[in-house]
C-alpha cells in the first residue's frame, strides 16, 4: 500500500481537488483550469436549437436523481437518449454530447448516478454508489418509466419509449446492465468499458494497483464526489492492502459484469480503444462476442482516444482527434438508424483506427480502416525454440527478446496469443510481462503502448491472450515478442506517484522467472501475412532494460520531462510513432476525462501542471511509491 504524503492534510485536501478537475472528479467549479469537455464533438456542433430544464426525478425506492431534461425546439415527440457519466463524475460532463444529440431531435435525459455529484453547489444524486449494482439498473429502468410518460417522447406503447443510451466507462456499464434486463432499450453505444470488471482490475492475477488507487481517489477524495457504499470502499482497500484479489472479491466484480449478465440482444455500438489500460481491447471483443452471439445488430469500432491513462503528460494518442470525431459521427448514425428508422447506419461489423492511415488522413473516416469480422485475418504463428536459459528478474528489470525480421508488408490486428513454460524464482510474486513490439531502423516500439501480465506461481506452461493490438510493419521491419518481470522496460507509459508509480504490481527484487533452454516459445495473432520463420535476429538474448524507460526501480519518480521513451523518442516533443505516445494537437483535455475517469490528456494534464513537485497552493511536497 503506497505510504500517505508526507504533507499537511489541507494541502493534501487541494491536491486532490485538483485531481479531481482533472479526470472529472471535481465538478464544474475548477473549469478555470481548462474545459474539461473542450473537445469530445469537434465534428458535431450544436446548434442550440433546444431547451433545458433541471428535473429532480424518484426512482424506484425514492432515490432522488439529479437530471437535466433536455427538448428539441421542432415539433415532437421525439425519440429519447438515457445518459451517465464515468466513475466519481456528474451530469453536467454529458452536457457537450446531450446537446448534440438535442440538436440534432433527441429528447435527452442526463442524470447523475446514484450516489455522485456532490459538490459545494450541488449535493447530486442521492444513495450510495454501489458500482454497477442491480440498484444502479433499476435506477435506469426508473428513468426510461418516466420518459414514457413524457409528451414530447415518442413511445411505442404506453409504458415503452423509443429510447437508447450513450454513455463512457461506468456509464457504458450501467447501459449494459440495463439492457440485458431491460428490453425496451432499442439501442446502446457503450464506449471504452468492461466485460469482466474483475479481469480488468487482476488481469491473469496481476492486481493494477495504479487504477484501483486512481479509482479509489476518485469517489473518496476530500471532499467526496460519492457517497460510496461502505462494501465497495472495503472491498477495494482490502485488495490494495494484500496486494491481491480472493475468489469473493473475484465474484464480486464478476457479479457487476456482461460476463455474468444474461443474453444482451440490443443493437450495440461497442467503442473500445486501442491505447486504454484499464478497460483494453479485450474487454470490448467480450462484449462484442456475446451481443453478437444474441443475433442483435452489433458493430465494434477499435478507437484511438486514449480514454483510461494514468500519466503521458498533456499528450493524447496519436490521431485521438480524427478517432474522435468519426466516432461521434458513427454514433448519431447509429442512434439516427435505430431509433429514428432512417434506414441502414452504413456500417461495418468491424471499424478500426490505423495510424499509418491516419499520417495522412484529410477526414476522419479516412483514419479508419473497415472489415466485415473481427479479427479481419487469419491467425498466423511463429515459434522459438530457446538457444539458452534466461533469467529475467524484479531488480535488473532485464529483457528477452524473440525476433523476426518482415519481408513484405503485413498488418496484424486482434488479440495475439503466447504460449511458453517458466518457472518463477526467489520468494515471489513473479510477475512475467509480455509486449509485441515493431522494430524500425533500430527503434522499438510497443504495439498501441499495450504490456499483459501473468503471475506465476509455480513451474507451468503459460498459454495467454495478450492485449489486442494493430499495426502496420513494412518490408525490413522486425517483428519482437519482449518479455521481462517488470513492465517498466516494455513500455513507455508513465504512471504519477499519486498514483503509487506503477500501473501494475511488479516483481520485486529477489525474485524473476527462469525460461529454460530448449523451452519453445509461440506467438500467434491474426495477420494479413504469413509470419517468417527462420532464425530468430534477437535470438533470445536478454537486453540490459537500460533503454532509457522506467527500469521498474519504482523510485517514485515519473518522468514526464523530456527523457528517452523506449521507441528512442523524446517524450514531451509531441512527435512519435502509433504507440500511444505523440502529443496530439486537439488542445487540452477533452472527452475522456469527465466521462471516464482517466484519459491521457485531462488527467496527466493537471498531474504535469499542479502535482510535478509542488501543491496548487506552491507548497512543495513529496510522494511515496512501493512495489
Amino acid at each position: 500500500m503506497v505510504d500517505e504524503p508526507s504533507r499537511p492534510a489541507e494541502t493534501r485536501r487541494n491536491v486532490l481537488k485538483y485531481l479531481g478537475a482533472a479526470i472529472g472528479i471535481g465538478g464544474i467549479a475548477s473549469q478555470t483550469e481548462f474545459d474539461p469537455f473542450a473537445h469530445p464533438v469537434a465534428a458535431l456542433q450544436s446548434d442550440g436549437s433546444f431547451q433545458t430544464e433541471e428535473r429532480v426525478i424518484e426512482s424506484f425506492d425514492g432515490t432522488e436523481l439529479d437530471t437535466t431534461f433536455y427538448n428539441p425546439d421542432a415539433d415532437g415527440p421525439h425519440p429519447a437518449m438515457l445518459m451517465t457519466h464515468g466513475w466519481g463524475g456528474d451530469k453536467r460532463q454529458l452536457q457537450p454530447l446531450a446537446e448534440v444529440y438535442a440538436s440534432n431531435g433527441f429528447v435527452v435525459l442526463a442524470y447523475t448516478s446514484r450516489g455522485f455529484g456532490k459538490t459545494e453547489e450541488s449535493d447530486g444524486s442521492g444513495g450510495q454508489v454501489n458500482s454497477t449494482s442491480d440498484l444502479e439498473r433499476r435506477d435506469a429502468s426508473a428513468l426510461i418509466d418516466y420518459l414514457a410518460q413524457q409528451d414530447a417522447v415518442m413511445t411505442d406503447s404506453e409504458t415503452n419509449p423509443r429510447i437508447g443510451m450513450d454513455g463512457v466507462s461506468y456509464g457504458g456499464g450501467i447501459q449494459l446492465r440495463t439492457a440485458a434486463n431491460d428490453d425496451r432499450l432499442d439501442a446502446i453505444v457503450p464506449r471504452a468499458t468492461w466485460y469482466n470488471l474483475a479481469e480488468a482490475l487482476e488481469i491473469n492475477g496481476v492486481l493494477k494497483t495504479g487504477w484501483l488507487r486512481a479509482l479509489d481517489l476518485g469517489a473518496n477524495r476530500a471532499p467526496p464526489t460519492g457517497d460510496v457504499a461502505p462494501e465497495v470502499n472495503q472491498k477495494s482497500q482490502a485488495i490494495l492492502d494484500r496486494g491481491y484479489m480472493t475468489e469473493e472479491d473475484i465474484e464480486f466484480y464478476r457479479s457487476r459484469s456482461p460476463i455474468n449478465y444474461g443474453e444482451i440482444d440490443t443493437p450495440a455500438l461497442l467503442i473500445p480503444e486501442w491505447t486504454d489500460q484499464l478497460f483494453p481491447m479485450n474487454q470490448g471483443v467480450g462484449n462484442f462476442r456475446k451481443i453478437q452471439d444474441s443475433g442483435a445488430d452489433t458493430t465494434l469500432i477499435a478507437g484511438q482516444d486514449g480514454t483510461h491513462i494514468l500519466g503521458q503528460g498533456d499528450n493524447y494518442p496519436p490521431g485521438s482527434g480524427l478517432s474522435r470525431q468519426f466516432v461521434g459521427r458513427q454514433a448519431l448514425a447509429w442512434m439516427n438508424a435505430h431509433l429514428k428508422g432512417d434506414g441502414n447506419h452504413g456500417l461495418s461489423t468491424y471499424h478500426y483506427f490505423d495510424a499509418e492511415a491516419a499520417a495522412d488522413a484529410e477526414q476522419p473516416a479516412d483514419a479508419f480502416m473497415a472489415a466485415d469480422q473481427f479479427p479481419p485475418y487469419e491467425r498466423k504463428s511463429l515459434s522459438y525454440a530457446m538457444d539458452e536459459t534466461v533469467e529475467l528478474t524484479g531488480g535488473d528489470a532485464n529483457v528477452a527478446t524473440i525476433d523476426r525480421e518482415i519481408s513484405e508488408e503485413t498488418e496484424v490486428n486482434g488479440l495475439p496469443q503466447v504460449t511458453v513454460e517458466a518457472t518463477p524464482t526467489g520468494d515471489g510474486p513473479s510477475h512475467l510481462f509480455f509486449a509485441v513490439q515493431r522494430v524500425r531502423e533500430g527503434e522499438a516500439t510497443t504495439l498501441k503502448q499495450q504490456v499483459t501480465p501473468y503471475r506465476l506461481e509455480a513451474e507451468e506452461t503459460i498459454e495467454l491472450d495478450l492485449s489486442g493490438v494493430q499495426g502496420r510493419f513494412q518490408s525490413g521491419d522486425t517483428l519482437r515478442l519482449a518479455m521481462s518481470a517488470r513492465a517498466g522496460p516494455l513500455s513507455n507509459a508513465d504512471v504519477s506517484t499519486v498514483f503509487g508509480g506503477n500501473l501494475y504490481l511488479n516483481t520485486p527484487e529477489g525474485s524473476g522467472v527462469e525460461i529454460s533452454e530448449g523451452t519453445e516459445v509461440t506467438l500467434s495473432m491474426p495477420a494479413s501475412q504469413p509470419l517468417p520463420e527462420g532464425q530468430d535476429m534477437g535470438d533470445g538474448e536478454m537486453d540490459d532494460g537500460d533503454d532509457g524507460s522506467d527500469d521498474g526501480s519504482d523510485d517514485g519518480s515519473s518522468d514526464m520531462d523530456g527523457g528517452e521513451n523506449t521507441d528512442g523518442s523524446e517524450s514531451g516533443d509531441g512527435e512519435s510513432s502509433d504507440d500511444g505516445s505523440e502529443s496530439s494537437d486537439d488542445g487540452g483535455p477533452g472527452f475522456g476525462i469527465p466521462a471516464a475517469l482517466g484519459g491521457a490528456g485531462g488527467l496527466s494534464y493537471l498531474l504535469k501542471q499542479r502535482l510535478d513537485g509542488a501543491s496548487p497552493d506552491g507548497e512543495q511536497f513529496e510522494t511515496e511509491a512501493d512495489d
